[in-house]
């Protein structure tokens, strides 16, 4: 029973803490890098603008509309060396429920870095309104979906 418990134990404290994030999140940080990163942006979507930026592995999103429901980045994450088929390896939901008028929020990730020539990870992202308790994305609200390498 020891043994089992002990094993236990070192598969939960040796969990990424990353992978632990995926699924739905909630950003709720006022405030992002502290450096000023290269963002790329969705387009698209009057109700909703997200960015990411590769180096740091941020997201932001703000909520564009004043129309009482929140938004949420709807984000994949690709890499070739774990699926060399393309499936998606690991995904979620960034969601902001703050308001129109509360700005950009943040959220930082960790994702394995390009490794040029050897591995290809690929970040793709939408921005959408939804209904947060329901985890429901209303699909033509959607921006395009916008392709970073991670």
């Amino acid at each position: 029973m020891f043994t089992l418990l002990a094993t236990l134990a070192a598969v939960i404290c040796t969990a990424s803490p990353a992978a632990a994030a995926d699924g739905k999140q909630l950003a709720t940080d006022a405030s992002g890098p502290s450096d000023s990163p290269a963002w790329h942006c969705t387009y698209g979507s009057a109700n909703a603008r997200a960015c990411f930026a590769p180096h740091g592995e941020w997201f932001r999103i703000s909520d564009e509309w004043e129309d009482g429901y929140p938004v949420v980045i709807e984000w994949r994450f690709f890499d070739d060396e774990v699926s060399p088929i393309g499936a998606i390896v690991r995904q979620g939901t960034i969601w902001n429920t703050a308001g129109s008028a509360a700005g950009w929020r943040y959220v930082n990730k960790s994702f394995p870095e390009n490794q040029p020539g050897v591995t290809l990870k690929t970040v793709v992202f939408r921005a959408c309104s939804g209904n947060y308790p329901s985890n429901a994305i209303f699909g033509n609200t959607c921006s395009e979906w916008v392709s970073i390498g991670a």
